[in-house]
């Protein structure tokens, strides 16, 4: 059952109004004042509101406009009653939010005309509204999958198992897969994205690269470098790295029961590393960092960042 609420100072006016809504299936509220109206409103939200214009003290336009300043309420239609043919009148009814307007005195069958119309109108709009939030839910659920996708695919792109690179005499990485920009990442922090870190660029263009090169890191090991021309005129370089100490990097996340990409994330962020700074070291997005981050906190029985780091260090160093 819908309910409307009526909203006139004249007792006559209400009655009549009453009378042939209540008899035509609708529950009915009244208010003798604007004021009435909205504090009635705090109690219960109706389907439709027929306002009198014309009232002392707060009149209809205002009551109008404050009821449209509160979101909650903005959605209920507001159908002016007025005996006054003033179009300025009008207007502001209108720019307060008002649908509609009835002449008085009112006609019975012109009220229920109107009210049966504005209420089907407002169903109409709230299953767009509806329709509209799924929608938006339905777009943001397949914008996730598609980012899961692409990034699945930039894993597939370089998920050779060794840690190959291929840089120019000129220092600038040309190709590197994702174990060797993991150990260039984690073994030369300070290194620029897409250049070899100096310590690496100095041993390629200096004649003791016929050896191969070891970074040592106290917390992660050891790392050798080994070095191939892949041009005759000796302008690209192919490198091999290898981690010597076992693995302690993100593979050996993997045991968590996580994916490669989650193992990943779950490293740097055992790293300290925020979700953008990942997001730049994975070549990836935010939005799919957070997403991965959120499932692999699932998987990891954890809800916090401080949590899934300490879980990913007790893997990475064992007492």
């Amino acid at each position: 059952m819908k309910t409307v609420m009526v909203v006139d100072d004249v007792p006559a006016n209400v009655d009549v109004v009453l009378g042939f809504l209540y008899q035509a299936g609708y529950r009915v509220l009244v208010a003798d004042s604007g004021v009435r109206g909205i504090e009635q409103l705090e109690l219960e939200a109706p389907d439709l509101i027929l306002l009198d214009l014309m009232m002392p003290g707060m009149d209809g336009i205002e009551t109008c406009r404050q009821i449209k300043s509160r979101d909650v309420w903005k959605h209920i239609p507001i159908i002016m009653m007025t005996a006054a043919d003033e179009l300025s009148k009008k207007l502001g009814a209108f720019e307060a939010g008002a649908v509609d307007f009835l002449t008085k005195p009112i006609q019975p069958e012109e009220v229920l005309a109107r009210v049966q119309t504005h209420l089907h109108i407002r169903e109409l709009q709230a299953q767009l509204e509806q329709m509209n939030r799924s929608l938006v839910q339905k777009n943001q659920d397949l914008a996730e999958e598609i980012e899961l996708r692409l990034d699945a695919e930039k894993q597939l792109e370089s998920s050779l198992e060794q840690a190959l690179l291929i840089a120019n005499r000129q220092g600038d990485v040309l190709f590197a897969t994702r174990q060797a920009q993991i150990l260039l990442d984690t073994f030369f922090s300070a290194a620029p994205k897409h250049r070899l870190p100096q310590e690496l660029q100095n041993w390629l263009t200096g004649g003791d690269n016929q050896r191969p090169l070891s970074v040592s890191h106290k917390k992660r090991g050891e790392i050798e470098i080994d070095h191939f021309a892949v041009s005759t005129s000796g302008t690209l370089s192919l490198m091999r790295m290898e981690h010597r100490n076992g693995d302690k990097g993100p593979k050996a996340l993997l045991a968590l029961g996580l994916t490669a990409r989650e193992a990943e994330v779950c490293y740097w962020i055992s790293e300290g590393k925020t979700n953008p700074e990942i997001a730049i070291i994975l070549d990836s997005s935010i939005n799919t960092v957070k997403k991965h981050a959120n499932n692999l906190f699932a998987k990891l029985g954890v809800e916090t960042r401080t949590a899934a780091a300490r879980t990913a260090l007790n893997v990475l160093n064992p007492q």
